[in-house]
């Protein structure tokens, strides 16, 4: 299955070797003044007709993709809806100053709206980040497969909630816009941000943000839109992965976080992700999750106040032994407030049956 795939390259991951870091091209350096626009180019958005591209706004294919990803927001706009209408039972937690969202990928488009209030985006995931060719240098046929690319490879997150690793690898393997740049500048643009900077970067062992070389960890992007600092990070999460711990040395440096988690494999239920676990635990000062994320007994042992949401009912397959039968409980014995909802996120999808978990500390 799908999801079984996913499991298992979260598994493989640490075996597998980082992809070089290197310098950005000339339209991903900071201050870019092509960068805005070149965004809402691959967002299917309107913008200069530029006569660069061998595929314009004016062209057929281009048309296509603006038509395309249309279609994936008026999907996404149903869920939109209901994402902020949900933020009233978030309380502060939906403007605070750093968001993690680990486990999540290049997923921009739910953590800006389910905390639009926040200055900062930090999203985790193990997707590549490739650099951005400039669109000038493609051919016509060649911007056209990398188009189609970038809806197929968002068209998961928009129906499904969540993006499948292997199938976004395979979306945009065989274009030249891989890895996860191009999905984070279409997002954003669709978001309605003006993006002004982007720069490829990592982080030395202190957790500092460097500009990306051969001896920075973590290799990642940061982007400047609307005001808002958005960095994106590869990294595998597992305890080994982790290592010297930079990553969350860095987001520690920003603040205590809120934590956003949903589909994430049921990865922290296992002994190898404790360290990303304790940490958000301990570390967060409030927390957005389904069940795939830290579990409910650890919030508990830990004294979080928590409401919940939904009507939880146990894990859907393949991640059945990991149904919580404490967090049943709770929501059939009233210990904890429950609030019904109307949409589903995460793997449980169908409302009858999904839970979200929301925490204070």
């Amino acid at each position: 299955m799908k999801i079984h795939r996913l499991l298992c390259f979260w598994i493989l991951f640490p075996l597998l070797v980082l992809t070089s870091c290197v310098t950005p091209s000339s339209e991903e350096k900071s201050g870019s003044s092509s960068i805005g626009d070149t965004s809402r180019y691959l967002g299917g958005l309107p913008g200069s007709n530029r006569g660069d591209l061998a595929l314009p706004r004016n062209s057929p294919e281009w048309k296509a993709h603006a038509s395309r990803m249309d279609g994936l927001w008026s999907v996404q706009s149903g869920r939109q809806s209901h994402l902020r209408g949900f933020r009233k039972e978030l309380g502060g937690l939906g403007s605070p100053g750093v968001l993690f969202y680990p486990f999540g990928g290049p997923d921009y488009l739910h953590a800006s709206t389910l905390f639009p209030g926040a200055n900062t985006y930090i999203l985790v995931g193990l997707e590549g980040v490739e650099p951005m060719p400039e669109l000038s240098a493609m051919s016509a046929p060649e911007l056209n497969r990398a188009l189609g690319g970038i809806s197929n490879a968002l068209r998961t997150v928009t129906g499904a909630s969540y993006f499948i690793t292997t199938e976004m690898r395979n979306d945009l393997s065989s274009t030249a816009l891989r890895g996860t740049l191009p999905l984070l500048l279409a997002q954003i643009a669709r978001d309605g941000k003006s993006v002004t900077s982007v720069e490829a970067v990592g982080l030395d062992g202190g957790g500092h943000l460097v500009s990306r070389s051969a001896g920075a960890g973590c290799p990642g992007w940061h982007i400047r839109a609307g005001g808002k600092n958005i960095f994106y990070f590869q990294e595998d999460l597992s305890n080994g992965g982790l290592g010297d711990r930079r990553l969350l040395k860095f987001v520690s440096a920003r603040g205590r976080p809120v934590t956003f988690v949903k589909s994430a494999s049921y990865l922290m239920h296992q002994g190898n992700f404790s360290t990303i676990r304790d940490y958000i635990v301990n570390s967060s000062r409030g927390l957005v999750q389904c069940p795939s994320g830290v579990p409910f007994r650890s919030l508990v042992d830990a004294g979080w106040s928590l409401k919940l949401h939904g009507n939880y009912r146990g894990a859907a397959d393949p991640f059945t032994s990991h149904t919580q039968p404490d967090l049943a409980a709770a929501y059939a014995n009233g210990t904890h407030p429950v609030k019904p909802m109307k949409f589903g996120l995460g793997y449980l999808l169908d409302p009858k049956s999904t839970c979200v978990i929301v925490g204070h500390r």
